[in-house]
């Protein structure tokens, strides 16, 4: 807890199946900044045998629901528990880990930018490659060729996807997206009080997208390359048939609520987004700070 008595940081974490190895590593992070935080552990496991892995290293709160109640609803039983205490909100993803120091220096450059609704910092791969987790907000066919497109296919358009990928950005370098990745998503509670909590129409997947374009109509939505965390980044969806079904599912889910060919919203945010950064000669893009 804080000196005041109220931790800055609350932070839920979702957990299903997972390896009891990855909550080890997780809860090792959270160790050294736990008087930031309160930190809470929702599991949606048939057993709540992944207790075990988080008492031994961290002391927290552990839910075990009995069932799959799914990832926005989870992290809800949470958010909206404590929207009245503390300042931020860490959604995290139990395949997440991070150097010490790195909650503190997220949590001072939000004390210092009060416009930030949403921040993702640096995310790299274990093994120190980069993976950029910004994007723009998504056509269906940015989804739909990313997910099932061969890649000897994809490089014929490489240009179209490149531009959804946002690979024309310096991961090195501070700026906006209007969509940044659910595996760490670092809220300001008043952005959340504001446009709401994950809408739990969608099971597993897309509500990251949903909840990071409903934060950008009222505040900032930016990416924080001064720190970093590691991401195991699995793929599930890739290699499990149940979890490509809620993926195509909350797909269809995202663009029957914004629009499918049709969606003014994503046009001008994109086209915003896009508008601070510059062409150079040499077809590079690099970010405009004017």
């Amino acid at each position: 807890m804080s000196k005041q008595g109220i931790s800055k940081v609350t932070v839920s974490v979702v957990l299903y199946k997972n390896e009891p190895e990855v909550i080890k590593e997780l809860c090792k992070s959270l160790l050294p900044s736990r008087a930031l935080m309160d930190i809470h552990f929702i599991d949606n496991s048939p057993t709540n045998i992944l207790k075990r892995s988080i008492e031994t290293i961290l002391d927290c709160q552990y839910t075990w629901t009995g069932k799959n109640i799914g990832f926005g609803r989870g992290h809800n039983s949470v958010i909206e528990k404590h929207l009245d205490s503390g300042q931020y909100h860490l959604v995290l993803n139990p395949d997440v880990y991070y150097d010490e120091g790195t909650m503190e220096k997220i949590v001072s450059y939000m004390d210092r930018h009060v416009d930030i609704g949403l921040l993702l910092p640096r995310v790299l791969n274990p093994d120190g490659s980069e993976q950029p987790l910004y994007k723009l907000l998504p056509k269906p066919q940015d989804l739909l060729f990313r997910r099932f497109l061969p890649e000897i296919v994809k490089k014929n358009i490489k240009t179209q996807l490149n531009k959804y990928n946002m690979s024309f950005a310096d991961e090195r370098t501070s700026f906006d997206a209007p969509y940044l990745s659910g595996c760490f998503m670092f809220m300001r509670k008043e952005a959340l009080m504001e446009v709401g909590v994950f809408d739990t129409n969608f099971f597993l997947y897309c509500e990251d997208i949903d909840l990071s374009r409903r934060i950008r109509r009222k505040w900032r939505t930016t990416y924080f390359p001064n720190t970093f965390i590691y991401h195991h980044f699995y793929k599930g969806s890739y290699k499990k048939l149940k979890l490509l079904y809620h993926h195509v599912v909350s797909a269809i889910k995202y663009f029957n609520k914004h629009g499918w060919l049709i969606d003014p919203e994503r046009d001008q945010f994109n086209e915003e987004t896009l508008g601070r950064f510059k062409l150079l000669e040499n077809e590079s893009i690099e970010y405009c700070t004017k």
